[in-house]
């Protein structure tokens, strides 16, 4: 009997030529456009429901405070601990959050600082479930083309994901940087990995992929030295000097979620002495950096590595930093079992790691040692 891909089933490729009529030809594209539509509006909502049932608790209250003092005219308190926590509690009384990142970002976020919380929120929410997605799209090629649709909703809905919207952090907006770095020019390719120094722990070994090629590390000086002026030019050099006891503050945390293997490390010897935590972040570091240059010298393999290894590597880093490694998951869907196998051991990772259960650090290993395996990435 005659069927839509007008071909028989088992003809020579393997699969069915593409419809002829535009009718079944629309039809296949509304499927995974509807699919991404439902996904990303589960995401949205289940996100924003659960900010709203404490939005002090999340880390958007300290990039919204921080963005708010650039938006009122306060620059160069980003910095300042005090200031900064003084505006928390203006905007919600129960904050308390230290905000690590640089003072660019308040820059780039003045304009939701500018707006009141719900509002501001509910933007930077739609911003980040749109990279997410955007990201997807640009990883796909890493994955088999018969396994990128079943990935999807683990993009966007995997508990790493949906708490990185829920916390309305940044992370999204990194992981679509590293994505895009795949595909552009050299020079773009390394601006975009400079992007990177918005999250600054993960940044030394995703930067150290464009080291390699004299373009790529000419982008990414760029983007470094446009993301320091700017942050030199709004709080100032006092203001600078301020920035490295907040990120001593995040460094020297250790939370259940932590994902790296720095906290692992420290939570199994015990104690918080700065020398400690300065060494075992030097070794991961190196270590890090080691497992990212050797072997293939292929641009994509190396950006896959460093995705896995920037978590692993960093001194603090939480479950919604567990989409970085997105990368390394979509270049080992090559076939269904595959795919569900890392999606759903990555699923279930999340969920004992977010309950205080150190099992992250060991799955990100053995996706690295997955990755060893397989050799050179392919689908760029």
């Amino acid at each position: 009997m005659g069927r839509t891909g007008n071909g028989s089933r088992g003809s020579i490729g393997g699969a069915d030529p593409h419809p002829l009529l535009p009718g079944n030809r629309g039809h296949l594209g509304r499927r995974p456009l509807g699919l991404i539509a439902l996904c990303a509006v589960a995401a949205w909502l289940i996100a924003f429901i659960t900010w709203s049932n404490g939005p002090w608790g999340y880390d958007f209250i300290a990039l919204y405070s921080a963005a708010r003092l650039v938006a009122t005219g306060h620059p160069a308190d980003v910095t300042d601990l005090p200031s900064l926590i003084a505006m928390e509690r203006s905007v919600q009384p129960e904050a308390h959050l230290n905000d690590p990142n640089l003072p660019a970002l308040a820059l780039l976020m003045a304009p939701l600082g500018a707006l009141p919380l719900v509002p501001a929120y509910a933007a930077m929410l739609t911003l980040a479930v749109g990279a997410l997605v955007w990201a997807a799209a640009l990883l796909a090629p890493l994955a088999s083309p018969g396994q990128r649709l079943r990935l999807l909703p683990f993009a966007l809905l995997a508990p790493t994901s949906l708490v990185a919207l829920a916390q309305g952090q940044t992370t999204p907006f990194v992981l679509l940087a590293v994505a895009a770095s795949l595909r552009a020019p050299p020079f773009w390719s390394g601006t975009l990995l400079g992007l990177t120094l918005f999250r600054p722990q993960l940044f030394p070994l995703l930067a150290l992929v464009a080291l390699f090629d004299r373009r790529r590390a000419a982008g990414l000086l760029c983007a470094v030295a446009v993301i320091a002026l700017g942050s030199f030019a709004l709080v100032g050099i006092d203001g600078m000097a301020r920035y490295p006891h907040l990120l001593s503050i995040t460094a020297t945390e250790l939370l259940p979620p932590e994902l790296g293997l720095p906290p692992l490390v420290r939570r199994l010897v015990g104690g918080d002495d700065v020398m400690l935590n300065t060494a075992l972040a030097v070794a991961a570091f190196l270590i890090g950096a080691f497992a990212v240059a050797r072997g293939s010298s292929d641009h994509v393999t190396r950006t896959v590595r460093a995705s896995i290894w920037s978590v692993l590597a960093a001194p603090h880093a939480l479950l919604h930093d567990g989409v970085i490694p997105y990368p390394a998951v979509a270049a080992r869907a090559t076939t269904t079992r595959a795919t569900w196998l890392w999606a759903a051991s990555g699923v279930a990772v999340g969920v004992i790691q977010g309950a205080g259960i150190p099992i992250a650090a060991p799955w990100l290993l053995s996706l690295w040692a997955a990755e060893r395996r397989a050799g050179k990435s392919t689908g760029f």
